[in-house]
């Protein structure tokens, strides 16, 4: 409770921009975290300055971090729901799920190795070459 007196306004805001990540990455298999991770930005980034709700400043590498824990359980259920309904093929589940795992592995080690700026040139990038393929493919 003492986490939606602090910041009532914003706790609303997370809770439906995380709601609509959840959303997107069922529907779209991807993109949810982006939402995600921007609006935490946007609400917990503070440059040295505590964060509205942790008490603690965080950088854009707590920012990506979180966001990636936090949808780890809407993934989870989706991937239920894919599989009641026929949908997640499971034959090809382990080609992708295991060297996803190493790649999970290695990213978080280099997360906290790597300056946030650069982490977030990385994240632009990334995200601006998704969205180009989208629109191109």
């Amino acid at each position: 409770m003492s986490f939606l007196k602090r910041s009532g306004t914003n706790a609303l805001i997370l809770a439906a921009v995380s709601t609509f990540a959840g959303f997107c990455n069922s529907l779209l298999g991807a993109g949810g975290g982006i939402f995600l991770s921007l609006t935490i930005g946007r609400l917990l980034l503070k440059d040295g300055e505590n964060g509205l709700f942790s008490g603690k400043a965080l950088d854009r590498r707590d920012i990506l971090a979180t966001s990636q824990a936090a949808m780890i359980p809407g993934c989870a259920l989706s991937c239920l729901i894919y599989a009641q309904g026929g949908l997640l093929d499971t034959t090809n589940f382990s080609v992708f799920a295991i060297p996803a795992i190493l790649g999970g592995a290695l990213g978080a080690w280099l997360l906290s190795r790597i300056d946030a700026k650069w982490i977030a040139r990385i994240f632009a990038a990334l995200v601006t070459w998704s969205g180009l393929r989208m629109l191109l493919v």
